[in-house]
């Protein structure tokens, strides 16, 4: 059993079945005083005259202070656990908050980009439309000023030719067509002489020719009405037998059955904001990377902050611990560092205070 001093607090080891008699008394080693004790415990030792005639313990028995019987244990989570803990917490919130502020450049990045690339199609759009209606209200005009002209002139008029084919984009073009009484349809104006009537006399004969594109070309070709242009987008197949994207714009010549397509590639419009989104999403990559690094260089920082900070606060509150333990074993000479200027520092001075004062309550006790 653990027996302590009622004058200075020491503590001892006591074996009670060795004891020769119910009650024993010894003298610490501590503050010199006698510490009288039973079987079942500590009595009241001001009921009991210490100098009177009372069984000592035996020789074999002689007491040392027990040092590890008041030794304080932590009982819940140390303080670097909880530092951990919270550095944990830290690192989670930082990464989610990274995460969240990528995520979202992602989608910023990606909405400039569809967004932008959808303005810039609906402007291309009404540029050949606006185009289309040109041209075909130039048509109109010098048709009214020549009435003398037949369609199958129209190639061979080089200023009328002029006015019906004009270049759209970087690689588009204007061409007239119309639909005949006979239901077919035959191309008057083109870049391209070989599919012009009469040589072609049927324009459905560019199926073959066409291939995959001729289906959406054509759709879009025999739609338009007199007073409401047709438009649209179709694929074109290239030489090479990839497809790419179309729009072409059908407008009615007022006052006659000819009609103005204007068409070209859509990408000629887009390909500055493509390359703008590309550039943006490169951007995006090297600053998220950027971000992850200093995020880790912070987290890093922040770490052996707190891993030193709670590193010399756990030691000061060890050191402490270890010599109040010291004091509660009755070593009143410790001397009692002051290592820190917090908190701490004045938890030490007050130690030390304390401890002079069971000091001085000691002596004047043995007087």
């Amino acid at each position: 059993m653990d027996v302590a001093c009622e004058s200075c607090g020491a503590t001892y080891n006591i074996d009670p079945e060795k004891m020769t008699s119910d009650t024993v008394k010894f003298e610490c080693k501590s503050c010199s005083s006698f510490v009288v004790i039973n079987r079942n415990g500590l009595p009241d030792a001001s009921a009991i005259d210490a100098s009177s005639e009372m069984a000592s313990l035996p020789s074999d028995m002689d007491p040392e202070p027990f040092a590890g019987s008041a030794e304080t244990k932590i009982k819940g989570l140390g303080l670097r656990f909880k530092l951990f803990f919270f550095f944990i917490i830290l690192i989670v919130a930082f990464a989610i908050q990274a995460f969240y502020l990528i995520l979202q450049l992602n989608k910023i990045t990606d909405r400039f980009g569809k967004e932008g690339n959808d303005i810039i199609k609906e402007m291309a759009e009404e540029d050949i439309l606006k185009t289309a209606s040109s041209v075909a209200r130039q048509v109109q005009l010098y048709l009214e000023a020549h009435p003398e002209l037949e369609k199958e002139q129209f190639m061979s008029d080089n200023r009328f030719r002029g006015i019906a084919i004009q270049k759209v984009g970087k690689k588009g073009y204007t061409a007239l067509n119309s639909k005949g009484e006979d239901g077919k349809w035959r191309t008057w104006a083109h870049q391209n002489p070989k599919i012009c009537a009469p040589k072609l006399d049927d324009m459905a004969k560019l199926k073959g020719k066409l291939g995959k594109s001729f289906k959406g070309f054509w759709k879009v070709l025999t739609a338009v009405k007199s007073g409401r242009p047709a438009k649209g987008y179709y694929q074109w197949q290239e030489s090479d037998g990839s497809m790419k994207d179309k729009y072409m714009v059908v407008v009615n010549v007022m006052g006659t059955p000819f009609n103005v397509a204007a068409t070209t590639y859509i990408d000629e419009f887009t390909e500055p904001m493509v390359r703008l989104e590309k550039e943006s999403k490169a951007i995006n990559r090297s600053e998220s990377i950027k971000n992850a690094i200093l995020i880790t260089v912070i987290l890093v920082v922040i770490a052996l902050i707190l891993f030193a900070f709670g590193g010399r606060l756990t030691g000061n509150i060890k050191y402490l611990s270890e010599m109040t333990d010291r004091i509660s074993l009755g070593d009143l000479d410790a001397l009692i560092e002051v290592r820190s200027k917090d908190e701490l520092g004045v938890l030490a001075e007050s130690i030390s205070r304390l401890q002079q004062s069971v000091k001085l309550s000691m002596k004047r006790l043995r007087k």
